[in-house]
């Protein structure tokens, strides 16, 4: 089972050296934490919607449709989006610090270890599962993420004006342009695509450092909140979803799928969306380090779990 151990830590390596440079950056003076503020912005209006066009455009849809893992999995969402706009208001009064974790529970870090995880598995070329129900996954997680939010920031809960500011975030207008494109079937111009795969393909790095600019070690209550958003994301989720998966028939390639789905870490898009739409940033970054580097050891025992009772 040693593969599967060594998969999520080529994926999570990486990572931590990126939080590394940032993070000696600040040490350093080489950059400030209210320049890369700045930058954030910049990350999270123009990059990362990059990012999202790029996974969507470049799905092959020829093969078909996983109807069942899609319908299953929208199923799941929903229910995770719900549990995540209500249990963190238990635990804080803050809408700040509770729209995080709520952000935190529900969106994991799919594509990125989806990919890797499933490929470590089942060999070069075999993430079909992950990249079809990625088409699903991407959006609705980033949808949910940005009611959320959107949620704390305006205290708006009229359903047509909250749908109105859902739309104009960058995340979501990206993911809207790439299956507008996609149904189209317009083909984008080479050097245009270039420019759009660079951007793309910077957006990881870039967060990450980012991430190890700000990151910052919590304190008091917070303590107690990065606790029980780290419990909530990368033991709750999943001990109640993958059981729920086995019973439902799901094995191999679609477990494998779902498995990152429900067990995956926070996704690393979490910090600079939280940052530009005025929620705990500092909190926000702390919960995707502690996740991701916890997911080390909970994909690898996932992973052998499900293997050992042949389910995948």
């Amino acid at each position: 089972m040693a593969e599967s151990f060594f998969a999520a830590l080529r994926v999570v390596i990486p990572m931590m050296l990126l939080m590394l440079l940032g993070w000696i950056s600040r040490t350093r003076s080489w950059i400030t934490r209210p320049a890369m503020k700045e930058f954030d912005k910049l990350i999270f209006n123009f990059f990362m919607p990059a990012l999202l066009f790029k996974n969507i455009y470049e799905m092959d849809f020829s093969q078909g449709f996983l109807i069942k893992e899609m319908v299953f999995t929208a199923s799941a969402l929903l229910v995770i989006f719900i549990f995540s706009f209500f249990v963190p208001r238990f635990l804080t009064n803050d809408g700040n610090k509770s729209s995080v974790i709520g952000q935190a529970i529900g969106r994991g870090n799919y594509i990125l270890f989806g990919v890797v995880v499933s490929e470590a598995l089942y060999g070069e070329g075999n993430a079909g599962a992950v990249v079809m129900l990625g088409v699903l996954v991407v959006p609705a997680i980033n949808i949910f993420a940005a009611v959320i939010l959107e949620m704390n920031r305006s205290g708006k809960a009229n359903p047509f004006k909250l749908f109105l500011a859902v739309l104009k975030n960058p995340m979501i207008i990206g993911a809207i342009l790439a299956f507008v494109f996609k149904f189209f079937n317009f083909q984008i111009p080479a050097p245009v695509w270039s420019v759009v795969r660079s951007v793309a393909n910077s957006t990881t790095t870039l967060s990450f450092i980012s991430l190890g600019i700000g990151l910052e070690m919590p304190e008091g209550g917070d303590k107690k909140l990065l606790a029980w958003g780290t419990f909530l994301r990368m033991f709750v989720v999943p001990i109640i979803f993958m059981p729920i998966s086995i019973l439902a028939g799901f094995r191999e390639q679609s477990l494998c799928a779902l498995m990152v789905v429900f067990a995956a870490p926070s996704a690393v898009a979490s910090y600079p969306m939280a940052v530009a739409m005025g929620a705990d940033g500092k909190l926000a970054g702390q919960l995707v380090c502690v996740t991701t580097i916890l997911s080390v050891f909970t994909i690898f025992l996932w992973t052998l779990f499900l293997k050992t009772l042949g389910f995948m």
